[in-house]
């Protein structure tokens, strides 16, 4: 609503000039009338100056005007792409510390069960060093069986119930091990969780870093909307962005920087790339055939080349067979040349 009343504040003045012109225009030829009247040229030239200096104070208006109304949209656009960045980084931040809190949770389990584990085998080397003097006992009982059948039938239940034991807990540690593998596999797979959401804040962070230069440029064309260059540096950093929106945006810059700078080779270069990513091969191919034309009469022969090529390879594609190299040679030599 607000954008639709800035269009109608903008759209009153110029009506009125143009209400203006039109009387102005109206006058010219009245008097021009008169000077054929009269035979005086002077009541046909003031008219034309007035209509002049209008048009002039028209023309300016309507360029503040524009420029205004992209500016308050650009700012926009940066303030809410902010504030969703801002909160995203707050969703990952926690979902972060969430983590690295299960993470050492995890980690103080498996220092438990390593501690288990220790313990465990400690009892079996003790439960072996019984068992090998109880065997000893057992010959020792062999030599007077009669006198020590008791005690052997004794040593024997115990023999037994020491090797059940002894099963027993070598069942325990191998359920503890495979539950220590387990354990490792979930901290690593919590570490990977992290390490994917420090990536995805960073990815966040380089976002807004590049709406802020795009936001920077922005100001500095509004102050000086007749350098090229500023035009030229913002569509490039808009064409690093994903969506087709911006990259046809970026392609509008390279074509106000060409307007404003005709001999721009990297502009013709650049919008060339984007215009065959849109499909519009034919076009790519006359920017490309451009910018190799500018590079090869400023003296850059490695950035002629490869726009050389470029055009080359994106004209057999469209022709559907393959044309000589000297095709491309012998167009830029018309254009340099002829």
């Amino acid at each position: 609503m607000q954008a639709a009343n800035n269009m109608q504040e903008s759209a009153s003045p110029s009506g009125g000039i143009n209400l203006i012109d039109t009387l102005t225009v109206c006058a010219a030829i009245g008097g021009g009338v008169a000077s054929l009247v009269t035979q005086q040229i002077a009541f046909a030239s003031i008219p034309l100056s007035l209509t002049a200096i209008l048009n002039l104070t028209n023309r300016r208006q309507q360029i503040a005007a524009v420029q205004e109304q992209q500016r308050m949209e650009n700012a926009h656009l940066i303030r809410r792409c902010q504030d969703e960045a801002h909160a995203e980084i707050v969703v990952l931040k926690q979902s972060s510390e969430g983590v690295h809190a299960q993470i050492e949770h995890l980690t103080q389990q498996k220092t438990q069960a390593l501690q288990t584990i220790a313990t465990l085998t400690e009892q079996t080397d003790e439960l072996k060093s019984v068992l090998t003097t109880l065997k000893q006992s057992q010959q020792q009982g062999e030599v007077t069986f009669k006198t020590l059948n008791e005690q052997n039938q004794t040593s024997q239940t115990q023999v037994e119930k020491l090797s059940t034991d002894m099963e027993d807990l070598k069942n325990a540690i191998a359920y503890l091990q495979s539950s220590a593998s387990d354990l490792d596999s979930r901290v690593d797979a919590q570490q990977n969780n992290s390490q994917h959401l420090a990536a995805q804040t960073e990815s966040v962070e380089e976002l807004v870093e590049i709406l802020r230069e795009i936001d920077t440029l922005t100001q500095a064309i509004s102050a000086n909307p007749a350098i090229a260059d500023h035009f030229y540096q913002r569509g490039l950093i808009r064409k690093q962005l994903q969506r087709l929106e911006d990259h046809r945006i970026a392609m509008e810059d390279f074509s106000q920087a060409i307007q404003l700078e005709p001999t721009l080779a990297n502009a013709y270069f650049e919008r060339g790339l984007l215009k065959s990513d849109f499909d519009h091969k034919q076009h790519a191919v006359d920017d490309l055939r451009t910018a190799a034309k500018l590079y090869f009469e400023q003296g850059d022969l490695t950035q002629y080349e490869k726009a050389r090529d470029l055009s080359q390879n994106i004209h057999d594609l469209i022709s559907g067979d393959p044309s000589p190299e000297e095709e491309t040679e012998q167009y830029l030599i018309e254009n340099l040349f002829g």
